[in-house]
């Protein structure tokens, strides 16, 4: 989640997610949901640590390999990535949480919000990357190719 959605370094993810698993350990028996759990103080930890480092995230290049073999998924990522990190934070991170297989209710106890402010907000973070692959589409458009 931290590389292929928000783009950190492989260094700074792999970090990430260690320093949440041990700080898991302590609270374990007090955490209803620890893969939620950790998800959410990883990309804490990561942009913490992102920003000690003063890196941003990386190229908005593939890092899925699978996905780099078809075009057209690669550019919907990209697209998509971009879009998102353009969105309200809390539309970012709900987004985020979307992608990596989470439900409403499930972002809502992550998020400390509820379920409903959940969806309003992913259906929100919807609306914006439906339009901006809408507006991709129109410049790759015939009009597009023939300037």
């Amino acid at each position: 989640m931290l590389i292929a959605y928000r783009g950190f370094a492989p260094e700074i993810a792999e970090d990430s997610a260690a320093e949440a698993m041990t700080r898991l350990i302590p609270q374990w028996g007090k955490v209803e949901m620890p893969q939620a759990w950790v998800r959410t103080v990883a990309l804490r930890v990561a942009c913490h640590l992102a920003k000690k480092q003063q890196t941003g995230p990386l190229s908005k290049e593939p890092v899925d390999e699978k996905a780099s073999a078809d075009l057209a998924a690669v550019e919907l990522a990209l697209i998509a990535g971009s879009v998102v990190a353009a969105l309200p934070r809390r539309q970012q991170e709900v987004m985020t949480l979307t992608l990596v297989d989470m439900t409403p209710s499930e972002i809502a106890d992550v998020l400390g919000c509820t379920p409903e402010q959940a969806r309003g907000n992913l259906a929100h973070a919807r609306r914006a990357l439906r339009s901006a692959i809408h507006r991709e589409e129109a410049a790759d458009g015939p009009d597009a190719q023939r300037a």
